[in-house]
């Protein structure tokens, strides 16, 4: 949006027209003018939302052409209020009594707009490369008051789940049962890792592992024996880093769009494939019912995001007839 400046402008038109009041070479000559002060303020403050306009924006480029396109529309504002202004024919009788000729005055006002437009570019070239030159810093200050805010809310945000934490080791502490308290456990670990890594970039596979173990027990507890998950990956990918949650977000996936029973089980399938490649594959078995695969697509979406900012990498993923499978990259640490 252009921002034309117009008390600035006006004041400088002020200076302007005085100062051409001033310079006049006689006293009389000068007490005379004062009806020309009017003109002069106009003349000066049109052209200087006119050099406003053309310095804010994209085109023409260059500070160069802009200035050449500003001084033209000053000269020509300075020649149009020399007519709209004052009374053509008394202009003419004054110019016929001076022995002047229309290029003489055409000549004048041409270098008045030289001279005025010039001068104000200046003015506003100044103003402009103040303007930029602020820019950085004021998007400092915004980035930071952003950066205070969302640790404030991630700080209000903690409160809930560590409640919910704590809460968890108490009840595990009142239940007898081994299985209710082996789910609690898990469901304590899941609670763990994702406070625990919601600030890190990239988490150990090793890490991510542990956490996929306590998450699949879970899982297990609700699908029973219709979810199968099957985990080969070597020791020498242990060290290997992705972004946390990872694996979670595409067994998630997993479960959220395809049909899982006792019948027709569905089958998750984690292993390494050389040199630096992870690859997550489920059957491939879709919910039909209506409603039930209405997805936003937010957990792939994640991940290609994550990669793509922490190593400039897309995650690969695969639709065949039987089977889904997302590829994404084991990273040796931040980029």
């Amino acid at each position: 949006m252009t921002r034309f400046y117009p008390l600035k402008g006006a004041v400088i038109a002020v200076f302007i027209a005085l100062l051409g009041q001033v310079l006049r070479a006689h006293r009389e000559e000068m007490l005379s003018s004062w009806s020309t002060f009017p003109a002069s303020f106009a003349n000066a403050f049109f052209s200087w939302l006119w050099i406003q306009y053309i310095i804010q924006r994209n085109r023409p480029a260059g500070y160069g052409w802009k200035a050449l396109v500003s001084v033209t529309g000053c000269i020509v504002i300075s020649i149009a209020l020399f007519y709209l202004l004052r009374d053509v024919a008394e202009v003419r009788n004054r110019i016929e009594a001076l022995q002047m000729g229309m290029r003489a005055v055409y000549g004048v006002l041409a270098a008045r707009g030289l001279v005025v437009g010039g001068f104000l570019y200046f003015i506003a070239f100044l103003l402009q490369m103040a303007a930029v030159s602020q820019q950085p810093k004021l998007e400092n200050e915004r980035l930071k008051q952003e950066n205070l805010q969302a640790r404030l809310s991630l700080l209000q945000e903690q409160i809930s789940p560590h409640f919910l934490f704590n809460s968890l080791g108490t009840l595990r502490s009142m239940v007898e049962e081994p299985a209710a308290r082996e789910f609690i456990q898990r469901l304590s670990e899941v609670y763990r890792y994702l406070l625990g890594s919601r600030m890190a970039d990239l988490v150990e596979l090793r890490v991510e592992l542990d956490f996929i173990g306590a998450y699949l027990h879970i899982l297990r507890e609700r699908f029973e024996d219709a979810l199968v998950a099957d985990i080969r990956i070597p020791p020498q990918y242990h060290h290997k880093k992705i972004p946390p949650a990872t694996l979670q977000l595409l067994i998630e996936n997993a479960v959220k769009h395809n049909v899982a029973t006792a019948e027709t089980p569905l089958r998750i399938s984690i292993h390494a494939e050389a040199p630096d490649r992870l690859v997550v594959s489920n059957s491939l078995q879709r919910k039909t019912a209506a409603g039930e695969n209405t997805g936003t697509g937010t957990g792939l979406s994640n991940i290609r995001e994550r990669y793509r900012i922490l190593a400039g990498r897309d995650i690969n993923i695969t639709e065949q007839s039987r089977e889904f499978s997302v590829s994404v990259f084991l990273l040796d640490g931040k980029p």
